[in-house]
């Protein structure tokens, strides 16, 4: 069974970058946190240095000497997973198992969701 992600979920890149989902639909929560929908992921930045809403920064460095950050400049949309059946407004919640691509200049990667935010739903 997948988790359905809410505000304050981490996501995460192939890379270590970590940053906080900041925003959930208010139209349903989970423990006072919005949902995040299907395409909420989009744009999320990774930085190189540690912020609240960046825990832990992207340390990808680009080739040659010395090596110098290259994080994860966001996310692209999850690549299309099995349909929840949990919708909002007709757009479908986002799940613990969706994962997509990340924009990087020198190193392009992947992300995942690595903490969904929330233990007390999830859907089959």
């Amino acid at each position: 069974m997948a988790r359905v992600v809410v505000e304050g979920a981490i996501i995460q890149c192939s890379h270590g970058g970590q940053s906080k989902i900041s925003a959930g639909n208010s139209k349903l929560t989970i423990s006072g946190h919005g949902v995040v929908l299907s395409g909420m992921e989009a744009g999320i930045a990774f930085s190189a240095v540690p912020t609240p809403a960046n825990p832990a920064p992207c340390p990808v460095t680009r080739p040659g000497s010395p090596p110098t950050p290259s994080p994860c400049t966001a996310t692209i949309a999850a690549v299309p997973s099995p349909l929840s059946k949990l919708v909002v407004d007709g757009t479908g919640a986002l799940l613990d198992t969706a994962q997509g691509a990340t924009a990087n200049t020198t190193n392009p990667g992947t992300w995942t969701i690595s903490n969904p935010g929330q233990t007390l739903v999830s859907v089959s």
